[in-house]
């Protein structure tokens, strides 16, 4: 979908013309923000233990690695199952503290899509539902979540019939450290540095989108940088094949080609060097501490059985 109808020759001349510098720039920030990330998620998971930056980090590329070759984004847990190791965490704890960061970066695309609502391009109407749809969806998950961690919902499921069997008795128990580490930020004393260092990240994923662009010849201003940031999140956060291969290509081609009016084989490119900054890079380190860290891929099926 993403390539069909345009020039491939014309697309390879946009390709070639792509600055490299500023590739590399981008790249730079982007492995910088997985610091402030495992910076952040460190603080998340302080109340259950003290966990060294260097393992947390480890673990944060750990999960980039595994979603870029795992479907359905299967590397969150896979990222949880590598910071528990050799520590009193259990995995579904960190789990759950891994569900509480994805709701809050969730929760910045919503405050960024709600403060450019005034300029936000909704006569597109693919654009309008599925923008719409997100945030109402995002919104409806986060107050479920909500609810369900402050009346504790898991406590009700050990009430059911089939709780008493040895596979209800692991959902049980998986589920309470779930609810567990989601308890967390009721209970964490970093709020403010939890807070700070997701403003600095979305502030360094707005800069690398600002150079991307600059890299890929385009020239868009400022809020459209945000608009673009924001339907950038949403294909990319759709949870289809590895690395968000193809609905993140055709996703971002169709946004500038219909909201910003760039000729498709332009916004074809941009949508090809972005997806390769936010991909390959990752997806290399991550390989990287997956070996260090003497884990399997079918580490994710003993999950069960080690919370």
């Amino acid at each position: 979908m993403a390539f069909q109808g345009e020039d491939l020759n014309e697309l390879k001349f946009h390709l070639f013309q792509t600055d490299l510098v500023d590739v590399c720039f981008a790249i730079s920030l982007l492995v910088f923000s997985c610091i402030i990330r495992a910076l952040r998620w460190q603080f998340l998971l302080e109340p259950f233990d003290t966990i060294q930056f260097k393992k947390v980090f480890g673990a944060t590329m750990v999960g980039y690695f595994g979603n870029g070759v795992l479907a359905f984004r299967l590397g969150e847990l896979l990222k949880a199952y590598y910071v528990s190791k050799g520590t009193n965490l259990k995995v579904m704890q960190a789990f759950g503290t891994v569900i509480i960061e994805r709701t809050m970066d969730i929760a910045a695309v919503i405050i960024i899509f709600i403060l450019l609502i005034p300029w936000f391009p909704f006569e597109d109407n693919y654009i309008r539902y599925g923008a719409l749809g997100f945030t109402g969806i995002s919104i409806l998950f986060i107050i479920g979540l909500y609810l369900a961690v402050k009346y504790r919902l898991d406590r009700n499921v050990k009430k059911l019939k089939w709780s008493s069997s040895n596979f209800g008795m692991i959902a049980f128990n998986a589920m309470s450290r779930l609810f567990e580490g989601m308890e967390i930020l009721g209970k964490n004393e970093n709020g403010w540095k939890i807070i700070s260092t997701s403003i600095l990240l979305w502030g360094i994923y707005y800069i690398e989108t600002l150079i991307l662009l600059r890299a890929c010849g385009l020239s868009l201003e400022l809020l459209e940088i945000g608009i673009l940031l924001v339907l950038g999140s949403i294909v990319f956060g759709i949870p289809a094949l590895p690395g968000s291969a193809g609905t993140y290509d055709a996703g971002i081609k169709y946004s500038l080609v219909m909201v910003f009016n760039i000729t498709g084989e332009k916004a074809l490119n941009y949508a090809i060097i972005s997806h390769f900054v936010a991909y390959f890079p990752l997806l290399i380190i991550g390989l990287i501490y997956f070996f260090m860290g003497n884990i399997r891929l079918d580490a994710i099926k003993r999950v069960e059985v080690e919370s």
